[in-house]
């Protein structure tokens, strides 16, 4: 690489080759801050060789300039012009004439890679397809982010990958699709928007090719929200969507054809062909061009990082039809999980054992009231085997395996059922401990503890990575406890209780398998179409079962809202002064106050009329009344 060179205006003629529209006042102007020769379009073959030569053109004339420049080595600038966007974006001018023109006087110049599509020079960019905003851009007509996601959301449910084969400088063959392309020789421009951490260097000797290629919709959306997060792409850890090829040749063919923008003017073609010209440009950066301070390295290796991108036969189910909904799983990782869920939705005897333990333990901490006896036969209990492959077969609509998980977990829950008779008959106690109240009285609230219980088991037994022990506590600590408490309840004869519980029990059923169904979707193992009868079904149960949760949860809210405006602490009765420790609320018509007091002596009926009298004031509604009263001395 030559050294960088400042201009001798004694050894380095300067020229200013310019087309009609450079007026006079203008030529006088520039004529006054130096000696230069100013040289009309028609003329443009006089500047000898290895001068200084600024342009003061559009796009296109430079474009065919830049050829004379390369062969007769000239250093070229380029001037602030209204047709010449692309140039200027390219080598960073921005500024008025004057005052670019001055920083040329003593710009040195650097020896540039020229990249070349199709034997054009490119200026800034070759855009294949759709790229969203990884193109350079200009920064006098910046791209906000407003214009980037009305252009991603336009025409969503028509984007399609693309069949596109490659071929390296080093003769490496790369079948891919990808929904498009941009090939850049550097983004070293100040005015390049560029949301990488790395500069592609305007010297290394190579091209860049970012490909991106969502594999869905919600992946497409999730990268452009990546592209509007502040902080900037790593080339060593590119997203998912997106893939790296830097190399000095490249060879693309599109066997349905393809169209492209060149420097923003579109072309159509079948094949094109990129070269980078090593060195050759002598180029004067422009004023907003951040070069590095130390010398440009050239880079021999050749790069090639496509991440998930499809290549091969995983391309050709994607190609020429939209983009789905969600990502399908590759076929492997299917067969892998779905031969897994089929064995696991087969009764085994290891299965009844671990159910009977597991419903076991979790009646002995009922009746202790025991919270981590509970947990214990959370963990223990095998439930969660047959309602994932039980929320799979819902995704995929497929009979035989909900067949065999609805009766794997119809034994469970038989299991279930006869251990809580059976103990209840044979336990002497008949009066529900709190930690079976709290399964008696479901609300919304339990629902959203399946959701989150359903969608935490699918995602760890759809990733290997994820202990599936995971997915196991989730799903027992819904649903082991109000199985046994429904068992507590038929064998004690208390129709409520056993309702209550039997309600929470439907509710976090249905809830994990909805939401696994949903996740194994998401996570696409199962296409919308073929989902669509399962989850339809699961919706109509969820739906019926939302109404009582509904009504539950909204008496909770209304109980909520009473005891926030019941006065707990000391309070003054007839004389006496009385201490309100506990409050409870049973909505009815009126809705029935427990109040827990503590005084010196028993309250009289006179002084519980007054305390229902200021009760009743506080609520702004008549109420009942029960009041008990403990004497403190």
């Amino acid at each position: 690489m030559a050294e960088d060179v400042a201009l001798d205006p004694e050894l380095t003629p300067l020229f200013l080759l310019h087309d009609a529209s450079l007026e006079a006042d203008a030529i006088a102007e520039l004529a006054a801050l130096a000696s230069v020769t100013f040289v009309t379009w028609a003329e443009r073959e006089t500047p000898p060789r290895k001068s200084r030569v600024l342009f003061f053109l559009g796009d296109e004339m430079i474009r065919e300039a830049a050829t004379l420049a390369l062969e007769l080595q000239w250093e070229v600038g380029v001037l602030p012009h209204r047709e010449a966007r692309q140039a200027m974006t390219a080598l960073g001018v921005r500024g008025e004439l004057q005052s670019v023109f001055q920083h040329y006087l003593t710009a040195p110049a650097i020896e540039a890679d020229a990249l070349t599509c199709n034997d054009e020079l490119v200026f800034t960019s070759v855009v294949i397809g759709r790229v969203l905003a990884l193109r350079p851009y200009d920064i006098n007509r910046p791209q906000t982010a407003w214009n980037l996601v009305t252009g991603a959301f336009r025409g969503l449910g028509k984007l399609k990958l693309a069949l596109y084969h490659l071929t390296t400088g080093k003769e490496k063959e790369l079948h891919l699709a990808a929904l498009g392309m941009v090939v850049m020789g550097q983004t070293q421009s100040a005015l390049v928007g560029r949301s990488f951490t790395q500069e592609l260097g305007v010297g290394d000797r190579r091209l860049s090719v970012l490909a991106l290629a969502p594999r869905s919709i919600t992946s497409y959306l999730w990268f452009l929200l990546r592209l509007l997060w502040p902080k900037k792409f790593s080339l060593a850890r590119l997203p998912a969507s997106l893939g790296l090829i830097q190399t000095d040749r490249l060879r693309i063919v599109a066997p349905r054809g393809m169209e492209y923008l060149l420097d923003g003017k579109p072309v159509h073609t079948s094949e094109i062909e990129f070269k980078v010209l090593e060195g050759r440009l002598r180029l004067l950066p422009g004023p907003a061009m951040a070069m590095r301070s130390e010398a440009p390295v050239t880079v021999s290796k050749e790069t090639v990082r496509l991440n998930h991108i499809p290549q091969q036969e995983e391309a050709g189910p994607l190609l020429q039809q939209p983009l789905p909904l969600f990502s399908h799983a590759t076929e492997e990782e299917y067969r892998e999980l779905f031969v897994a869920l089929r064995d696991s939705a087969r009764v085994t005897p290891s299965y009844q054992v671990l159910m009977v333990l597991s419903v076991l333990l979790a009646l002995a901490g009922l009746y202790a009231n025991s919270a981590p006896v509970i947990i214990g036969a959370m963990i223990l209990a095998p439930l969660m085997s047959p309602i994932v492959s039980l929320a799979m077969g819902l995704a995929r609509s497929d009979i035989g395996l909900i067949r065999s998980a609805m009766k794997t977990l119809s034994l469970g829950v038989a299991w279930g059922l006869v251990c809580g008779i059976l103990m209840a008959w044979l336990m002497p106690l008949d009066l529900p401990t709190d930690e079976m109240k709290m399964r008696m009285a479901p609300t919304l609230l339990d629902l959203l503890v399946a959701v989150i219980s359903g969608v935490a088991c699918a995602y760890a037994n759809a990733k290997e990575e994820i202990a599936k022990s995971l997915a196991g506590v989730a799903i027992a600590v819904a649903l082991v406890p109000p199985l046994s408490v429904v068992g507590i309840g038929v064998g004690w004869g208390d129709w409520g209780m056993a309702a209550g519980a039997s309600l929470l029990l439907i509710t976090n059923l249905v809830g994990i398998a909805l939401a696994a169904s949903v996740t194994f979707l998401v996570l696409g193992f199962s296409p919308f179409k073929r989902a669509r009868a399962g989850l339809g079904f699961s919706l109509l149960l969820l739906a019926a079962i939302s109404v009582p949760l509904s009504l539950s949860f909204a008496h909770l809210v209304e109980r909520q809202r009473i005891l926030e405006r019941i006065s707990t602490g000391d309070i003054q009765l007839q004389g006496l002064q009385v201490h309100v420790d506990h409050a409870e609320v049973t909505l009815s018509e009126p809705p029935l106050v427990s109040l827990e007091l503590s005084a010196r002596e028993q309250l009289n009926a006179a002084q519980v009329s007054e305390l229902k009298v200021l009760v009743s004031r506080e609520l702004g509604q008549d109420i009942q009344l029960e009041v008990q009263s403990n004497i403190r001395l």
